[in-house]
């Protein structure tokens, strides 16, 4: 008998895949037939399988068929994909709860396409409708459409702002790790204000280019690799051209595993800057300190922002970074019912500022704890508490929720 290593694949068998459709995972897989088992490429093509998001598990094994071929089997636990109609309540930091109610096909005809139709009251009023196919126009050449109406009040601007636009997306990968996507954006919006009557209008068109380097093994929660995306905006104004402007967005994360451990400990880096150039005025206005930039801070509110007492967290552009540590407790598995399961803890430090007035002001850091849990659709859910600092105070601190990893 040959070793598996130097016996042939001749056949090459997909199991489990009761939706998928097998060319969705065949055009993952590269290993080829009539060659010696490599199982190096196996695992990158698991590892590819597993990015699609389609499954819980993703494995594989071998059976000889004689003395110099075997089979090739991928075998894959679908997750759950297709939610039935739902009214949820649902948490956004700037917006407060909502009731959201949404139909959502992950996967829809077994294609790996998304559609989703959705809308909610409460702390946004929305409706709206999403497409997405990662392979719409041959290898990996994407499109995805997004239509919405939305509904809020600023977080801490005292405005009500109504918002109509349609996006759409064209993506390419080069190879596995050089992807290229440009957008286009159609928006209508208008700000109302709530004490005085000055409502404003923004309508706009934007052309979006992207570029990103990916070499993260799994995309959700990497255990290795780097991700560096660059974003820019060109936006116009649609009637008038009375403004316009360059928005530029850069990040870049580095992710590294640090102990060969069953109970994986990542170390994560990221830094983040956006920068805008031109006309610009308040749809650009921000604030950081939050979820998805600094935790550890409470998210201004009107109040706040009328006081002047943080003056510092408001502007046009801004700079942060984060370090992570992100250890297993209870590592991922899937239980009888499909469903992913575990649990990871993380220690963070944020940090970073608003940089209108250049790098010289004091900077606000956070720091905290965090857990994560593998869920079936938005792949994460995470809980975040973390404490503020800057000119030598600490704030009180602030429970931050999320999906998805911040970096």
């Amino acid at each position: 008998m040959l070793s598996a290593e130097k016996a042939l694949v001749t056949e090459i068998e997909i199991n489990g895949n009761g939706k998928t459709l097998d060319y969705i995972l065949r055009r993952e897989i590269q290993h080829d037939i009539s060659v010696p088992l490599d199982s190096q490429r196996v695992e990158d093509d698991i590892r590819r399988l597993k990015n699609l998001g389609l499954f819980s598990s993703v494995n594989w094994n071998t059976i000889p068929l004689n003395s110099q071929s075997l089979k090739l089997i991928y075998s894959v636990t679908e997750s759950i994909q297709n939610l039935p109609p739902a009214i949820l309540p649902s948490y956004d930091e700037k917006t407060g709860w909502s009731l959201i109610g949404s139909q959502l096909w992950t996967n829809w005809k077994g294609k790996n396409q998304i559609v989703a139709l959705k809308g909610s009251i409460g702390g946004k009023y929305t409706y709206g409708i999403t497409f997405n196919d990662p392979w719409k126009f041959g290898n990996h050449v994407s499109m995805s459409m997004q239509a919405e109406k939305l509904m809020f009040k600023h977080n801490f601007l005292r405005y009500d702002i109504t918002r109509y636009f349609f996006k759409t997306d064209f993506g390419r990968w080069y190879g596995e790790q050089i992807k290229t996507k440009i957008g286009f954006l159609l928006n209508l919006e208008t700000l109302e204000n709530q004490v005085k009557d000055n409502n404003l209008g923004f309508n706009y068109i934007s052309l979006i280019p992207a570029l990103a380097y990916d070499s993260r093994d799994i995309y959700w929660a990497p255990n290795k690799g780097i991700y560096w995306s660059n974003t820019l905006n060109y936006n116009v104004d649609l009637f008038n051209y009375s403004f316009y402007n360059f928005l530029w967005k850069s990040s870049f994360s580095y992710f590294n595993k640090l102990f060969n451990s069953s109970k994986k400990t990542i170390f994560g880096f990221n830094m983040t800057y956006s920068l805008i150039n031109g006309k610009y005025d308040i749809p650009w206005y921000i604030s950081i300190g939050d979820a998805y930039s600094i935790r550890g801070w409470q998210i201004p509110r009107k109040d706040s922002y009328d006081s002047k007492n943080e003056e510092f967290r408001f502007g046009y552009n801004y700079i942060h970074s984060s370090i992570e540590f992100r250890k297993e407790v209870i590592p991922e598995f899937v239980t009888d019912f499909g469903i992913e399961s575990g649990l990871s803890y993380v220690l963070f430090i944020d940090c970073g500022l608003i940089t209108d007035e250049g790098l010289k002001q004091s900077k606000m850091y956070g720091g905290g704890i965090g857990i994560r849990i593998p869920f079936p659709v938005v792949n994460l859910f995470r809980i975040d508490y973390g404490w503020g600092y800057r000119n030598g105070k600490w704030n009180k601190g602030s429970l931050h929720l999320g999906v998805l990893h911040k970096f």
